[in-house]
C-alpha cells in the first residue's frame, strides 16, 4: 500500500521501527536508576540514612550503564554526570552526609566486601564527617568526637556480634534506641537525625484530605471548621495505625499502599473493601432469610 508523506499511519510504522524500540531502551536504562531514586525519595518514612548511599549508588548505576562499549550515548557521560552532580550538590547538606554516617549496617564487614554497583569498592562512612556543623562548641564536638569514634570502631559493646548482626537487620532508629547507652550523646544526635524525613508527601497529603473535605458539595465550610476536620481526620488516620486491624486483615494499611504512596489510589481501594463488605453482609442476611 502506497503512503504519502503526510499519512500519519506511515509516520507511526516509522516511529514501530527496531531502531526505534532500541533507542526506548536505551532511555529507559539510563532514566531507571533516576526514577528509582525520586521513588524513594517521595515516599513515607525515617529514611534520611539511606539517601547518602542510594544517591552514590545511583550515580554508579548511570556510569556503568553509559560507559558501556555498545551503549550509543556514552560520550554524553560526562555531560550527564556534571547535571546530575551539579542538582546533588545543591540538594546534599551535611546532614545527609550524618544520617549516612550514623546508620550502623553501613559498616557491616559482609557489606563492605559486597562491590558498588559498577564494581566500585565500599569505604565505611567514617571519613570527613563535620561534626563542627552539628555541635554547639568544642566541648560538645569532642564528646560526639569520642563517642562516634568508639561506634565506628566498634568498641566495647558495639563489638557483641550480636549488636552488629541486629545492626542490619534492624531499622537504624531501633537499633540507636537499644543500643544506643554508652554513647548518649551520639545517640541522641542519631535518634533526632534519622528520625527525619526526606520529603514532603506526608504534609501534602494534608492537601489531599483537605480536598475532600472541603469541594463542591462542602463549598459552605469556613476554614477554621475545614482545618479542624482536617486535623482530626489526620490524627484519626494516625490512630489507626497503631490497632491490630492496621496491619493484618482486609483492610491492612489502608491509607497508604506500599508500593504506591497516592493517597487517592488507597481511598478508592478502601471504599472498594468498604462495598464488598456491604455486599457479603447483604447475602448472609438473605441466607438466614
Amino acid at each position: 500500500m502506497k503512503t504519502n508523506g503526510n499519512d500519519p499511519y506511515a509516520k507511526v510504522a516509522a516511529d514501530t521501527s527496531d531502531d526505534f524500540w532500541t533507542e526506548v531502551e536505551n532511555v529507559l536504562a539510563l532514566t531507571k536508576p533516576l526514577f528509582l531514586m525520586v521513588k524513594y525519595s517521595d515516599g513515607e518514612g525515617p529514611k534520611m540514612g539511606e539517601v547518602y548511599e542510594r544517591m552514590d549508588s545511583m550515580l554508579a548505576e548511570i556510569s556503568e550503564v553509559m560507559n558501556k562499549p555498545t551503549y550509543p550515548h556514552k560520550e554524553d557521560f560526562d555531560e550527564v554526570d556534571k547535571i546530575i552532580q551539579a542538582r546533588w550538590g545543591k540538594m546534599n547538606i551535611p546532614l545527609h552526609c550524618w544520617a549516612f554516617a550514623l546508620c550502623a549496617k553501613f559498616y557491616d564487614i559482609e557489606y563492605l566486601k559486597t562491590p558498588a554497583p559498577g564494581g566500585i569498592p565500599r569505604k565505611a562512612p567514617n571519613q570527613d564527617r563535620a561534626f563542627r556543623k552539628i555541635a554547639d562548641g568544642d566541648v560538645e564536638r569532642k564528646k560526639l568526637q569520642e563517642e562516634f569514634t568508639a561506634f565506628h570502631m566498634k568498641k566495647g559493646m558495639f563489638g557483641f556480634k550480636e549488636i552488629q548482626t541486629d545492626a542490619v537487620t534492624m531499622s537504624p532508629i531501633d537499633w540507636w534506641s537499644n543500643y544506643g547507652a554508652e554513647t548518649p550523646n551520639l545517640s541522641e544526635v542519631a535518634l533526632k537525625v534519622l528520625s527525619q524525613p526526606i520529603s514532603s508527601s506526608s504534609a501534602e497529603r494534608n492537601w489531599s484530605t483537605y480536598s475532600y473535605i472541603h469541594n463542591v458539595k462542602r463549598n459552605q465550610l469556613n476554614c477554621k471548621t475545614a482545618d479542624k476536620l482536617v486535623d482530626i481526620h489526620s490524627n484519626i488516620r494516625l490512630q489507626a495505625r497503631f490497632s491490630q486491624s492496621y496491619h493484618t486483615g482486609p483492610t491492612s494499611k489502608w491509607d497508604a499502599d506500599p508500593e504506591d504512596t497516592c493517597l487517592e489510589e488507597s481511598r478508592i481501594k478502601l471504599e472498594q473493601l468498604r462495598w464488598k463488605d456491604l455486599e457479603d453482609a447483604g447475602k448472609q442476611a438473605n441466607k438466614i432469610s
